[in-house]
């Protein structure tokens, strides 16, 4: 028989490690039931439901590895008893050999000595050679998984307070820290055991893995609540949420309805169909706090899915707005300026009407569109398309140009139920110049590319709307004219009426309003000038822009072309319009306040076409006055 091999005070380590585990197990005990107690004040529904189960069940994991753990200890101690017992028993039967052996020898040597050799016999008795055999140490420990989301949260809501949530994390958390540093030692303690006493026996130790199973499991309940008070700070204090909205915030995983909606490729009127399926209330804007429950990731998709209402695609822009641009002034992000001046766009809050962020891409700089007024119940909407060199980074001077057509609609209908949306979704060529050569204002590549964006944005209403009673109206500027023009010939797509001002050309391929996708089209112009000569007053660039231009070369003011015009040049107390721009510094830009210009198109976009000044032959420039007596050279 082998020898014992069992160090002592590697088992009385153990013992210590096994015993100090325990009584820390134990000891979490009332700081963890005061945190959990805390949490679950103001904590109501399914998902507080389900942490109290995982408090329930923690608690009780934990009662039970503190008992196997205190097991492990006095199974060990008597096993370190056995091994002393052992040892001494082996040791006493050795040293009777060795006295058995002396006395057989005597006996044999001498047969006098025999006698007395039986005697010293009888009066030492052999000790007993069955060997002691080690308690077996059983010492086995599995927690039980704990449900957090899943089957049979989706109908109800739920309502907690974040910061007692978080409260109960920060708890959590620092005991599980506690916790591991007594499974570290007691690891450690283990591994030696196990190495220097081999005589013992293990039939059984899944107590460390079980331990850090059991830590594994509070940490993602830490994580649960965590996300859990993520969303209900996204929703807004004092908000519940719908279930099926806090699944998606807490798991990550989509309802087959969510899935559904944002499968991608879908027309806006599927959109809009499986929208109405969604798991809460309708998707009404009461839901509001369940859409900003919902993780970014999924916001950033709705918040440009046309055929959603514009209501959730606000919410959900606003809260993309928010992380980006926190995220752009950490990093110093490029697309910084465009992020903050849509922000000020937003967030500009002097005006009439509610602004609404209805549309923000994940370009670079973004894409946007914000809506002055409620474009989920106006019974007017119009669409402003921006021309050449609009962008994000300038999102505040058409917001304020649409502003203007806004408040002047107001003025000359009274106080009826509209909007106007300052649409700045795609992107427009710029102003050539020596830095930036791009001539593409006098291509329809860039218009092309828009007009797809600006078709399905006016499917996006029709789907919304659809069974109301929308006037939808469309006004654009310089090349924006080209590209709301392309838009509007488009399968599906229809408007009451299309105003386009400074016209930078409509496509060559589109021969008269008719073709366009418009019950009404009317146009302005102001006179055409020559750039850079001071002392003429008018449009520079709206002509060079269908003069030089390769494909859309159609002037809409033509009286072939069949649109009705109105005058832009200033008629009475009326100012004129003496620049390309919308919104100019001398305030006579097309959609300036005071202008001919920007009255006529309120006329235009309110059913009021009657009222609409007319287009006035243009007098002459002074270019025209110096040089049109002059013979040209041949």
């Amino acid at each position: 028989m082998g020898p014992v091999i069992f160090d002592d005070a590697a088992a009385e380590a153990l013992i210590r490690a096994a015993v100090s585990a325990a009584e820390r197990l134990r000891g979490q005990g009332v700081t963890r039931r005061s945190a959990a107690e805390d949490a679950e004040a103001d904590f109501c529904g399914i998902y507080a439901d389900r942490f109290t189960a995982a408090v329930i069940t923690e608690s009780r994991d934990r009662a039970k590895l503190a008992t196997v753990l205190t097991d492990l200890g006095a199974r060990v101690r008597t096993v370190a008893t056995e091994a002393t017992w052992e040892r001494e028993r082996r040791t006493r039967l050795k040293a009777w050999d060795a006295r058995d052996t002396e006395r057989k020898k005597a006996a044999s040597e001498d047969p006098l000595q025999a006698a007395a050799a039986w005697g010293a016999g009888v009066l030492d008795p052999r000790p007993a050679d069955q060997p002691i055999y080690p308690t077996p140490i059983e010492a086995s420990f599995a927690p039980q998984e704990r449900v957090r989301t899943g089957t049979g949260t989706t109908a109800g809501r739920s309502s907690a307070d974040p910061y007692r949530l978080r409260s109960f994390t920060t708890t959590s958390r620092a005991e599980d820290s506690a916790a591991e540093g007594a499974l570290s030692a007691l690891r450690s303690a283990w591994a030696v055991f196990v190495a220097t006493c081999s005589w013992s026996r293990i039939d059984s130790a899944t107590f460390l893995a079980g331990f850090q199973r059991l830590i594994g499991e509070n940490a993602a309940d830490s994580r649960w609540i965590d996300a859990v008070a993520d969303a209900f700070d996204r929703a807004g204090s004092g908000h519940s949420i719908a279930n099926a909205a806090l699944d998606v915030a807490v798991s990550g995983t989509l309802p087959p309805s969510l899935r559904r909606l944002l499968a991608g490729g879908l027309s806006p009127e599927k959109v809009a169909e499986r929208w109405a399926d969604l798991p809460w209330a309708g998707g009404t804007p009461a839901d509001e706090a369940d859409l900003q429950a919902l993780p970014l990731a999924v916001l950033a998709q709705i918040g440009n899915l046309e055929g959603a209402p514009y209501w959730a695609r606000g919410v959900a822009n606003r809260r993309v707005l928010d992380a980006r641009l926190e995220a752009a002034e950490r990093m110093k992000s490029p697309d910084l300026p465009a992020l903050r001046d849509i922000d000020a766009s937003v967030s500009d809050r002097g005006h009439l009407g509610e602004r609404t962020l209805i549309a923000l891409t994940a370009d670079s700089p973004p894409l946007a569109a914000i809506s002055i007024g409620d474009l989920d119940t106006a019974t007017n909407v119009t669409l402003a398309v921006p021309g050449m060199g609009s962008s994000t980074e300038k999102m505040s001077g058409w917001a304020d140009a649409s502003q203007n057509l806004y408040n002047e609609q107001g003025n000359v209908q009274g106080d009826k139920n509209r909007a106007v949306v300052a649409w700045m979704g795609y992107k427009a060529p710029p102003v050539p110049s020596l830095s930036e050569p791009d001539l593409g204002v006098l291509h329809s590549g860039y218009a092309k590319a828009g007009a797809e964006h600006f078709a399905d944005a006016l499917r996006g209403l029709s789907a919304v709307r659809v069974g109301d009673r929308v006037t939808t109206n469309v006004v654009a500027h310089s090349y924006g004219t080209t590209t709301a023009a392309i838009a509007l010939t488009e399968a599906g797509v229809h408007v009451d009426t299309f105003t386009t001002i400074a016209s930078a050309g409509i496509p060559d391929d589109i021969s008269s309003a008719s073709a366009i996708h418009a019950t009404h089209v009317y146009s302005g112009q102001a006179r055409d000038v020559t750039p850079y000569l001071e002392r003429d007053q008018g449009d520079q660039w709206a002509h060079i822009g269908r003069d030089r231009s390769e494909d859309h070369r159609q002037d809409p003011t033509d009286p072939e072309f069949g649109a009705t015009t109105f005058g832009a040049d200033g008629s009475g107390v009326l100012k004129g319009v003496t620049d390309h721009g919308v919104e100019t510094k001398t305030r006579s830009g097309y959609l300036d306040r005071g202008t001919e210009s920007l009255l006529n198109v309120a006329y235009a976009t309110t059913g009021q076409a009657s009222k609409m000044t007319a287009a006035r032959p243009a007098a002459p420039t002074w270019f025209d006055e110096q040089y049109a007596h002059r013979q040209p050279t041949l």
